[in-house]
């Protein structure tokens, strides 16, 4: 959940992530740092898959990675925004979300389904 702070979608759920930066060679290399940021979840990038990609507000392409392993609950801590839960797609459909997450509900919901 972000936090109350947050300039786009506050309190409001979302997927954990950010914004590109200089040293990120590619979307990968941005999710494994972003996720070590934001949940101190260590991740190679070749752990992830790029699973959707939508054009964001900004109107820079957003691409939506998945690492490929399970993440238990006691796997990570927040250290970024007002907390984490674990969700079914029914459960998602009834929170307030973000733009980003409510494009990936009505546009392509498979993302939420576990492999």
């Amino acid at each position: 959940m972000r936090d109350s702070a947050a300039r786009i979608g506050p309190l409001a759920w979302s997927f954990w992530g950010g914004a590109v930066e200089a040293q990120d060679p590619d979307p990968w290399h941005t999710a494994s740092r972003e996720l070590e940021e934001e949940l101190r979840i260590a991740a190679r990038p070749a752990e992830f898959i790029e699973i959707g990609r939508r054009r964001g507000s900004d109107g820079q392409e957003a691409p939506l990675m998945l690492l490929r392993r399970p993440v238990e609950w006691g796997d990570f801590r927040v250290l970024e925004g007002a907390g984490a839960a674990y969700f079914e797609l029914d459960e998602i459909r009834r929170l307030p979300v973000t733009r980003s997450v409510a494009w990936y509900l009505a546009n392509k919901p498979d993302v939420f389904t576990p492999a």
